[in-house]
């Protein structure tokens, strides 16, 4: 069997010796050519050219981001992916049940592999760009846009980064007193207009250290997309909301929120361009975008 280790370089929880220790153990069980990601985007170049030439597995070590860029190329064929955190959240690699420690995670994969224990999962789709786990248009996004924007503070502060962000979109955000986020759904009725939209593949949306947020308690990888609306909402009403999503979801049931389950498709739009970002990372500024599900697009090891 023939395989693909790809690891980003920048992975902010791994380093050559613990990438040396991987490589060692898939090399034991595949025909094993390992290789470096260089920029943004480039996973999907080198993983393409793999699925081109005939590669049986791929393991991608790193973050959400190198997951998200991985299975963009992955998405609609049948090569195994095999996801070994290296990042911050790992939201993916633990929604499928991993262990959030590289190693140990690889171990896990391994026998996965030699057991050819695969599952087929549904992907998100974000206009042309597809996710494994969330999505976010206007309010969500623009926390992950300002955090890449300040790269330095990510790195140094990890997670606190995301929640120092969070605080200060609320704050002084644009947009955060007047709902804009218009949903149409694929029946043509319409819901809104909402001040914060959500969108999952699974459950939980991310997670905040060891503990799971849950955003949207019914996602699930064998269904369809999750949507949740908030048509307005003050500081006492989104702490609340957010005590909820760490507890048991219970929010979903709280007046001014909407939860939409198992969506095949729907749009969300604005009267101005707001921000998207899928798997957390941010992806531009736009008017409309249109969410599908994609049932048993992506084969994981799991």
């Amino acid at each position: 069997m023939r395989a693909l280790l790809l690891f980003n370089p920048n992975a902010t929880t791994t380093d050559d010796r613990v990438r040396d220790v991987i490589a060692s153990a898939l090399s034991s069980a595949v025909d094993l050519d390992v290789q470096p990601t260089k920029q943004r985007g480039h996973a999907t170049h080198i993983v393409a050219g793999a699925v081109h030439e005939g590669v049986d597995a791929v393991f991608a070590l790193g973050g959400d981001g190198t997951a998200n860029e991985v299975l963009q190329a992955l998405a609609g064929t049948d090569v195994r992916l095999g996801i070994i955190p290296g990042g911050g959240a790992n939201v993916l690699a633990r929604a499928l049940g991993l262990p959030n420690e590289a190693v140990a995670a690889t171990s896990v994969l391994l026998e996965h592999l030699r057991a050819d224990r695969t599952r087929r999962i549904t992907l998100g789709c974000a206009g042309d760009r597809y996710f494994g786990f969330n999505a976010g248009f206007g309010f969500d996004a623009a926390v992950v846009r300002h955090v890449e924007q300040h790269a330095r503070m990510k790195r140094w502060f990890r997670q606190a980064a995301f929640v120092a962000s969070t605080t200060r979109e609320w704050m002084v955000g644009e947009g955060r007193d007047e709902p804009q986020v218009l949903a149409r759904l694929a029946d043509g009725s319409e819901a809104g207009p909402y001040l914060i939209s959500m969108i999952a593949n699974t459950d939980p949306y991310t997670f905040l250290g060891s503990r799971p947020m849950h955003v949207h308690p019914r996602a699930s990888f064998d269904a369809g997309l999750d949507l949740l609306g908030i048509r307005r909402l003050r500081t006492p009403g989104l702490l609340r909301v957010v005590s909820q999503v760490f507890r048991d979801g219970s929010h979903v049931r709280d007046r001014g929120v909407d939860y939409h389950h198992d969506l095949a498709s729907f749009t969300l739009s604005s009267p101005e361009p707001l921000p998207l970002m899928v798997d957390g990372d941010y992806s531009g500024e736009h008017l409309e975008v249109t969410f599908t599900a994609v049932p048993d697009a992506l084969r994981v090891l799991a």
